[in-house]
């Protein structure tokens, strides 16, 4: 047998087996201490009585025996049968406490001879012994021993009150825990989360004191969070838009000069806009549907760059947060065209269970060791896939499609192959709308392959 891994199922098996062990212990005791002192007395009342019988009838002239025999089972209490076997010969089997008395009654009687017994339908004891000259079964009336039975309802009883009682007290304590752990799984930053109810047991109530000053913590941290990155926003931003007027009014003498510096101005720009959208995140931004091979067709609409699209066939709509969909295919498209080499191709494909939005290049990849790190907030893989004159990047765009896809409880999957390097969302199919993009084809597709 398994343990249960459940809370419950543990409480209800180890509440189950201490009522068994206890009811066991209380079993072996009652034996020990009540039930076999009182065979042993009833036993050694019977011996005495069967004997004082045997010694009244002996006393007796033989022709008289007969005469007396019968006048004392006349009665209702004693009954005396002579025959080979007695008039109930086909009784059920002796219960256990039954065969326990007889046991200790042939011990009593041992020095008359073993006595033989029989249990009739009426559960009458009929014991055969010598009276005077002749043998006869003797059965005395006494009420049927109910100890087994007994014992047997207390221990169900028992039973049953314990798990009701277990049951209580799980529903006591586990449905304040239940109520924890949804609004932990529920818990998003930046959505308001009603508090717990802190009631229930001292130890729980407290964990759900715990829990709602840890919500009143975050989402204080986070509207600090929001004025910091508006106060960023507007206070860095403002002078660099100052720059560029002033870049595009100073006058042209030196236009290299001129140039680098608008180059640096927007790198400032772009990494400021990357540092924004990791801190922000997307949760904000409501669900809509999205058209994936529109969405690449936009991305891929750079005369001066070799990419190529490769289409969703048939196309469908996603449910998606669009601009974040967005943004993260757009840093892999931009990692591809700054550290990889062209042609770039952005391909989508989908099977029953997933949808795959990829990014290939055909640069000389990324060492194995640096893949499960890569999308590693400020890990750079460009020391070995950068070109001579490569930026530096800010080490967030990985990190920021990989939280877009966790977003989506999807994937970033990324992938050395022998001609380049591929990043792929892997989104699951349940995000894909059922209605069919217009003007795309609904032919059957062959079943996925893996990108190449």
């Amino acid at each position: 047998m398994t343990w249960p891994r459940s809370l419950l199922g543990q409480t209800l098996l180890s509440t189950t087996l201490i009522v068994v062990v206890a009811q066991a212990c209380s079993l072996v005791l009652f034996y020990l201490l009540a039930l076999r002192p009182a065979l042993l007395q009833v036993a050694q009342v019977t011996a005495q009585s069967v004997a004082v019988l045997a010694d009244t009838v002996a006393r007796v002239p033989p022709a008289e025996q007969g005469m007396l025999v019968r006048r004392l089972s006349a009665g209702s209490v004693l009954r005396i049968w002579n025959g080979a076997a007695p008039p109930d010969d086909l009784g059920p089997r002796p219960r256990p406490v039954e065969r326990l008395f007889m046991r200790a009654l042939a011990r009593t009687l041992a020095e008359r001879g073993a006595p033989d017994w029989r249990i009739d339908h009426a559960r009458r004891l009929w014991v055969r012994v010598p009276l005077g000259e002749e043998r006869y079964w003797i059965s005395i009336r006494t009420e049927p021993p109910r100890a087994t039975g007994a014992l047997l309802g207390s221990t169900v009883a028992a039973i049953l009150l314990a798990l009701a009682a277990s049951w209580l007290v799980y529903r006591r304590v586990l449905r304040p825990l239940h109520a924890l752990n949804r609004a932990t799984d529920s818990y998003r930053l930046g959505a308001p989360l009603p508090p717990l109810d802190e009631d229930g047991p001292r130890e729980v109530a407290q964990l759900s004191r715990s829990f709602n000053g840890m919500t009143r913590r975050l989402a204080q941290a986070d509207a600090d969070r929001a004025i910091v990155l508006a106060g960023i926003s507007h206070d860095v931003r403002t002078p660099l838009a100052k720059l560029k007027l002033a870049l595009a009014i100073m006058r042209h003498e030196d236009e290299a000069l001129r140039d680098s510096a608008q180059r640096q101005v927007d790198a400032i720009d772009r990494i400021l806009s990357q540092f924004m959208a990791f801190a922000r995140g997307f949760q904000a931004e409501a669900i809509a549907l999205a058209d994936p091979n529109a969405l690449l067709e936009e991305l891929a609409a750079d005369p001066e760059r070799d990419i190529r699209v490769l289409p969703l066939q048939p196309s469908v709509l996603l449910r998606c947060r669009p601009e974040a969909l967005r943004r993260a295919m757009g840093n892999l498209l931009e990692n591809a065209l700054t550290y990889g080499n062209e042609p770039v191709q952005l391909s989508a494909q989908a099977t029953a269970t997933e949808l795959y939005l990829a990014v290939r290049d055909h640069g000389g990849g990324v060492p194995a060791v640096l893949l499960s790190t890569l999308a590693e907030p400020f890990v750079r893989g460009d020391p070995a896939r950068g070109q001579a004159g490569g930026s530096g990047g800010t080490g967030l765009g990985l990190a920021i499609a990989e939280r877009v896809a966790q977003l989506h409880c999807g994937r970033l999957l990324l992938e050395n192959l022998p001609d380049g390097f591929r990043a792929t969302l892997v989104l699951p199919a349940a995000i894909a709308n059922a209605v069919q993009v217009p003007g795309t084809a609904s032919t059957t597709t062959e079943p996925h392959r893996p990108l190449r």
